[in-house]
């Protein structure tokens, strides 16, 4: 459909094309943002949670550079770090080197470590780059109680921390099992 000079008809026809055009728009929007890959996760508050594995191999099975990853949306009541680790392949998300499911590539490893205290719904939004494809990942995570201590002591607090910042994921540090 194209707009015409027809001075009686100009203003429906151009009203409906534009209509037209933001429904296009809002879809794609929508799918854009639906487009990325959706995990759930769950854990004890206190305890590190494993979100996701991410490792690259040749066709021999022998590792490559592991993945750059990047924290797009960071969560909320917790932080995000990356530890260097063997994975197990247990599926391939590209490419064609099935024959290495089952074995171990050295990769990394992305592990939320809930806010002191904190117990409920959070999440986080990451994107990962391997050498032909960007991978874009959703995760929803659900943070549990704490099992009951035996010990009797109480936990310690330190208030809220500022939020992780969006960009390059940090390397784990030693508070982080």
């Amino acid at each position: 459909m194209r707009c015409v000079l027809d001075p009686l008809r100009k203003a429906s026809r151009c009203a409906a094309l534009r209509m037209a055009l933001c429904a296009v728009s809002i879809l794609l929007a929508g799918f854009a943002a639906d487009a990325a890959e959706q995990f759930v996760r769950s854990g004890a508050s206190g305890d590190a949670i494993v979100l996701h594995d991410h490792a690259g191999w040749d066709r021999t099975c022998a590792a490559l550079a592991p993945p750059s990853v990047h924290l797009d949306a960071p969560p909320l009541h917790g932080v995000v770090c990356l530890r260097a680790d063997d994975i197990r392949v247990e599926y391939v998300s590209y490419g064609t080197q099935t024959q290495c499911i089952g074995r171990l590539v050295r990769g990394v490893r992305l592990i939320y470590r809930p806010h002191a205290g904190y117990t409920g719904a959070d999440g986080l939004r990451y994107s990962v780059q391997y050498p032909k494809a960007r991978r874009e990942v959703a995760v929803n995570i659900s943070v549990l109680p704490p099992a009951p201590a035996t010990s009797g002591a109480a936990p310690t607090s330190f208030g809220a921390p500022a939020p992780q910042a969006p960009g390059t994921i940090p390397p784990c540090n030693d508070f982080v099992s």
